[in-house]
This record gives structure tokens, C-alpha cells and sequence, in this order.
């Protein structure tokens, strides 16, 4: 089984639950620089091999509640296609968005509802869609929500994380120096991200039982 995070922050939460199974979390980074490695992994892992998606993602319409998981229902990829996990997969369903770009602001994410018809968004589904079905593996995709309207993402988000999926800490020092009122910001979004993974690796867990 592969279990891929796109963050080492994500990876951090699941990989004490792996570890007895012999698992370990493949870290793949963040947005589209995810796909060169998923088709690194894959060249190595063709065949019907299962693979989850693990991570947080955003909330884009009420059902996608703050702090808890899902698995995603379908994928709209960054295209406007829409792929359809072929993995077992048991407990609440959402349809996901792969978007560009973090998806910031109410009237943003109103928009990328109606458009898609999603009710969850994140920037690695996309991709890992693509090369899970075209290297033949059993795939699904498990996010947690951390933010919604309510509970907003800072903008400089993207600034504090490297494209590997590391914390960028010069960029997230350097912004908290010059913008104090971040603070009470960064805190709410590691407490709130935190809480989706603990939720995510409970419904990861139910899959590897």
C-alpha cells in the first residue's frame, strides 16, 4: 500500500499509525511540483497497488465541516476533468477540486463550488489522479478540512512551504516579524490543521484495518 502526503507536516501525523504495518508516508510536495514525483513513485509501483492521498484541503460549501475527513467522491482535476477513485474506501464522501492556486475568501470559494460542483479543494488531487489511474493502482483520497469561509487561510500561506512539502521558516519568520498580526493567524491554522490530520489518519486507519 502507498500513502502519500504532499506535506512533511501531513506525513508527520500519519506516520506513527503506518509503522506497524510497515508502512511508511511518501512525501510528494505541493501543488503541481507534486507530479514529477508521483511519476517517480509510479515508475517503480506500476501495477494494482493500493494508494491513498492523505492531507488537508479546504472547505468550499457547508457539509465540508472544519476539523473533519473525508474521502474524496470524485476528483475534478485541474483541467476540468473529473476522475472517480477506484479504491475501497469506507466513511463519509465529498466531491474534491483540484485547484492552481490556494482558494482564499468567500467569494473565491462560492466560485469554485458553483463551478465545479465540489465541496472540498485542494492542489495535489489532480495530479495524483492522473498518474494513480495510468499506472493501474487502487486509488482514494482522504482529506481533512482545515479551513473554510469562517476559518480563513493567511494569504502569504503558499510563501511558507518549500515545493518539496518542507516549511519555508525564512519566509514564515521573516513575514512574522514584519506583520505582527499574523500571530494569532499562523496559530489558529496549525491548531486547525492539526485537528483535519488527527481526523484524516482516523479514516486512513479504517482502511487499513
Amino acid at each position: 500500500m502507498l500513502v502519500l502526503c504532499p506535506t512533511y507536516f501531513e506525513a508527520s501525523h500519519v506516520r506513527r499509525l503506518l509503522r506497524p504495518h510497515g508502512l511508511r508516508p511518501h512525501v510528494i510536495g505541493v501543488g503541481g511540483s507534486c507530479e514529477p514525483r508521483l511519476r517517480a513513485i509510479a515508475a517503480t509501483h506500476r501495477g494494482s497497488h493500493r494508494a491513498v492521498l492523505v492531507g488537508i484541503a479546504g472547505g468550499l460549501r457547508p457539509q465540508a465541516t472544519v476539523g473533519a475527513a473525508y474521502h474524496a467522491e470524485r476528483v475534478i482535476d485541474e483541467f476540468g476533468t473529473t476522475h472517480v477513485p477506484n479504491g475501497s474506501a469506507a466513511g463519509p464522501r465529498l466531491p474534491l477540486l483540484c485547484a492552481r492556486d490556494v482558494v482564499v475568501g468567500e467569494a473565491a470559494r462560492e466560485s469554485a463550488a458553483a463551478r465545479s460542483g465540489a465541496a472540498m479543494v485542494d492542489m495535489e488531487c489532480g495530479p495524483f489522479a492522473r498518474v494513480a489511474s495510468q499506472a493501474g493502482w487502487r486509488w482514494t483520497v482522504v482529506r481533512g478540512i482545515s479551513d473554510d469561509a469562517a476559518v480563513e487561510l493567511p494569504p502569504e500561506v503558499m510563501r511558507w512551504l518549500r515545493p518539496d512539502g518542507r516549511l519555508h521558516v525564512l519566509n514564515l519568520v521573516t513575514d512574522l516579524l514584519r506583520k505582527p498580526r499574523l500571530c494569532p493567524a499562523v496559530r489558529s491554522m496549525h491548531r486547525h490543521a492539526s485537528a483535519a490530520m488527527r481526523s484524516a489518519a482516523r479514516l486512513l486507519e479504517e482502511s487499513l484495518a
